[in-house]
This record gives C-alpha cells, structure tokens and sequence, in this order.
C-alpha cells in the first residue's frame, strides 16, 4: 500500500491545518499539564505508585467526605467501576474507609494523611503550571481562557462542582482542561467513526496525532507521552493492520524505523480535521464563535510557546535539541532545569 502527502487527497487539506487546530492545541496543552504534574508529583515528592486515574477521586474527596454511591453517582459510572477504582487509590494509600457519622453501618470514602499530602502537593504544582503559562501570555488571558473552559465543562457535565464566577483559573486549568480534554478526544472519535473509520479506538489518537511530514518515530512519540517504545509499537502495528498506517527505514538512522500514513490513513487524518472542524461548531454553539476564538488564540500561543511536539512537526537537529529540552524540563522541574542551565553556561564560559 503506497503513502502519499497530505496535500495529494480529496478533500484537500493543508498541512497548516492539520497541526494548527483548536483541538490539537487544547489536547496538547491538557497532556503538558497532566504528564508535569505526575512527572513532579513522582519525581520531587515522591508519589511513585501514582496513576492519572487516581486524580478525580483525590479531587472530590478533597472537597469532603463521600460515599461511595455518592461518588460512582457525581463521576457518572457505576457503583462496581467506582468500587473498583476506589480499592486501587485506597491500596495506594490515598484514600481510607472509615464509618459514616450519619449511619454507623455504613462506610464512607475519606483522605487518609497521604492523600491529604497529596492534593496539597498537587495544588502547589498547578500554581507552579499557572505561572510558568503566565511568563509565556497575559493573566488576563489565563483568566478569560479559564472562564470559558470553566463554561464548557459545566454545560457538557465534565466538571465536579457548580459554575461559579469565582473560581480560580489554577482550579479551571488544573481541574477543567484534562476532562475537556478526555471529552474531546472522544468526540472526535465519535464523529470520525462516523465517516467511515468504524475500527478506531482511543489510544490510537496516541500515535495518529503525533506523525508529522516525514513520518513519526516510535521513541519521540514515546516520549512525548512519557510510555514505553512497546507500547507505541504496539498501537502503531494495530493501526498497520487496519490499513492506516506502514513502517518504512528511518532516513536519519537505518537500524530505526518511522511510521507513515498510507492512503487510507490520508483519509482518516482528513476526516479527523473535518471532525475537528464539527466539534468547534458545537463549543461555539455554548461559549459562542467571539469566546472560542479567544480561547483558541490563547491555547495556540501556550502550544506553541511550551515548544509542545514540535520534534513531530519539525525536523533537524535544531528540532531534537528542543525536544530534549522540553523533556528535561519536565523531568526535573522548574530548579532543577535552572540548575542544569547554570551547569551547562559555565561550561561553555570554561571551554572558552
């Protein structure tokens, strides 16, 4: 099955426009804010048995105490997936059973003192992220952002606690954009099995979204997610089966291989702007079409300031370099890449 580029299939689409939408910036800037703070969480206050899952529970127990019906109820699942769920953050040492005040037969879910910890750990780390936004656009585009994230979740039933006026934007951003970001990349999903792409799953927008021009390469999309190169290889040969994609020798590097679209997989990149393009329709049809392209304007400017995936869409050592960058950052966090800058200048002073 030959590639072909992006520009050779009907309906046209520019290369612009595949990597310069609405969806892709708000999906990029939620998974920067998931992966540092679990990568902080782990790495500078050693939560190392902690799971991205675990945060909805931790969030609404921080606001009191629930049973577990209550919760299962607010988080919209059933009370066995809750159940479940719940044994896993409990066996982690976040949460505790202990006996409901208002009925002494029954049980209710509480912050053990390690959960406590945690969530105050994770508050002090938004507003790290918030700051860290702040040095790259104006707060007082955080905070026009954040009310319209903050609008979004809440009528689409994503958010935990009633819309107020008053919320902070490190609560919005923090507790707001990876659920709406969870809700749009189901979406798309959604709307693009709709036109004829009936197999696709969700971990495959893992992989999808993450090929440039020349194709993708498993580590770099590996570590963007922050997983391992088994697990891409893994979806990369799924969606080798379904036609969508084919490996072909890495140019830069014989022993490697690089991932690239077949026509068929045109088809489906197409499709997915065309959904893009629907699910924007539909956040303006709540926020209005004023609101989403501020929030689009501010999202593209934090994508891009943040130097998110751009070892996909760009090419070169340049590219490479800033990769590694953006990956040191978030591994070792705001002092610690401080530290190493300092490191590397009186280095350079020294060779000199």
């Amino acid at each position: 099955m030959n590639s072909v580029s992006l520009e050779s299939i009907e309906p046209r689409m520019s290369r612009n426009r595949y990597r310069h939408n609405f969806s892709r910036h708000l999906l990029g800037v939620a998974r920067h804010l998931q992966s540092t703070m679990m990568s902080a969480l782990q790495q500078q206050y050693g939560h190392d048995n902690l799971r991205l899952g675990f945060s909805p529970y931790i969030t609404l127990l921080g606001e009191g105490d629930k049973r577990l019906t209550d919760l299962a109820e607010i988080l919209g699942i059933s009370r066995q997936a809750c159940n479940q769920a719940a044994k896993q953050v409990e066996a982690a040492g976040y949460i505790e059973r202990t006996a409901d005040p208002e009925d002494g037969r029954a049980k209710q879910l509480t912050l053990s003192p390690r959960g406590i910890k945690l969530r105050r750990d994770g508050l002090r780390i938004v507003a790290e992220l918030d700051q860290q936004f702040a040095e790259i656009i104006d707060s007082s585009r955080i905070v026009d952002a954040s009310k319209s994230l903050q609008k979004l979740s809440h009528r689409l039933s994503l958010s935990f606690t009633p819309q107020s006026n008053n919320t902070s934007a490190s609560t919005v951003m923090g507790g707001f954009l990876p659920r709406l970001s969870d809700y749009t990349l189901q979406r798309l999903m959604e709307l693009t099995r709709e036109k004829g792409h009936p197999g696709l799953k969700l971990c495959f927008g893992q992989v999808l979204g993450l090929i440039g021009p020349s194709g993708g390469r498993i580590q770099k999309i590996a570590a963007i997610h922050d997983v391992s190169k088994q697990a891409i290889s893994a979806i990369g040969t799924e969606l080798e089966k379904l036609g969508y994609l084919q490996r072909k020798a890495d140019p830069e590097d014989a022993r490697q291989v690089v991932l690239i679209f077949t026509a068929h997989g045109e088809k489906l990149i197409a499709d997915s702007v065309i959904s893009g393009n629907e699910l924007e329709i539909e956040f303006a049809e709540i926020i209005g079409h004023t609101a989403l392209k501020r929030l689009d304007a501010t999202l593209h400017d934090l994508y891009f300031g943040l130097a998110l995936e751009q070892g996909i869409f760009d090419t070169g050592s340049a590219a490479d370099i800033s990769l590694l960058a953006h990956q040191l950052q978030q591994r070792l966090g705001e002092q610690g890449s401080k530290a190493l800058a300092s490191l590397l200048l009186s280095h350079t002073e020294y060779a000199r």
